[in-house]
C-alpha cells in the first residue's frame, strides 16, 4: 500500500515537471508569432502609403505637349518678349514730339518758308512778237529766265536773267534806223508777264 502511494506521487511530480517545461516554450512561440505579424502589418502599411502618397507631385510624370500646346507656348513666349522689348524701348527713348531745348521746333523753322509748290517753267511771248523766253516763277515771287530766243530781225544785246523781282532782255533790231527794245519779265500769281520798258527808264 505504501509502495502504491509512493509510485503515484512520483508519477504526479513527473507530470508537473513536464507541464512546467512546456510553459516558457509556448510563450516564446506566441511572442515570435506576434512579432512576425507586426512586421508584416508595418510592411503592408508602408507599401500602401508609398503607393497613395505624392508629396508635391514629385513622382508625377508630366504628360507630353501636343502640337497645339507647343504652338500656344511659343506664341505666349513671343508675345512676352515683344512686350518686354516695346516697354524697354519706350522707357529708353524720350518723346520725339518735344523739341530739344535751345533748338527751334520744326513748325517754327518752317514757318518762314512758303508752303506753295513752285510753278513749272513756262514760255512767254514778248510784245509785238519780238522774242520768246522761258521763265521760272519762284515761290518767293522772283523770276529767273531759263532761255530766250529773239524773233527774226532782232538780236539779243543784253540780258539780266535773275533771279530778281524783274528780269530784262534788251533786243537790238538789225535795221539801223530802229531803236532798241527792252522787255521786262515779272511773275504775277505764279505766271510770267512781259512789259516793254520805256526808253527813259531804260537809260536810268
Amino acid at each position: 500500500m505504501a509502495e502504491d502511494e509512493t509510485a503515484a506521487r512520483g508519477a504526479g511530480e513527473g507530470t508537473e515537471g513536464t507541464e512546467g517545461a512546456e510553459g516558457p516554450t509556448r510563450r516564446r512561440g506566441v511572442a515570435a508569432a506576434a512579432w512576425v505579424c507586426s512586421v508584416a502589418a508595418a510592411a503592408v502599411l508602408g507599401a500602401w502609403s508609398f503607393a497613395h502618397a505624392d508629396p508635391g507631385g514629385q513622382y508625377e510624370r508630366p504628360e507630353p505637349l501636343s502640337d497645339a500646346g507647343v504652338r500656344q507656348e511659343l506664341a505666349q513666349e513671343r508675345a512676352a518678349a515683344a512686350s518686354a522689348s516695346a516697354s524697354a524701348s519706350a522707357s529708353a527713348s524720350p518723346s520725339k514730339g518735344a523739341p530739344s531745348k535751345g533748338s527751334p521746333s520744326s513748325g517754327a523753322a518752317s514757318s518762314g518758308t512758303p508752303s506753295e509748290k513752285p510753278a513749272p517753267p513756262s514760255t512767254v511771248r514778248f510784245p509785238d512778237g519780238v522774242a520768246t523766253a522761258t521763265a521760272d516763277c519762284r515761290p518767293d515771287g522772283t523770276v529767273r529766265l531759263l532761255s530766250w530766243s529773239p524773233a527774226e530781225g532782232y538780236s539779243v544785246d543784253e540780258v539780266e536773267r535773275g533771279p530778281a523781282r524783274s528780269a530784262t532782255v534788251e533786243l537790238e533790231p538789225l535795221a539801223d534806223d530802229a531803236d532798241d527794245i527792252t522787255v521786262a519779265v515779272r511773275c504775277d500769281d505764279g505766271k510770267p508777264h512781259t512789259t516793254v520798258v520805256p526808253e527813259d527808264e531804260d537809260d536810268d
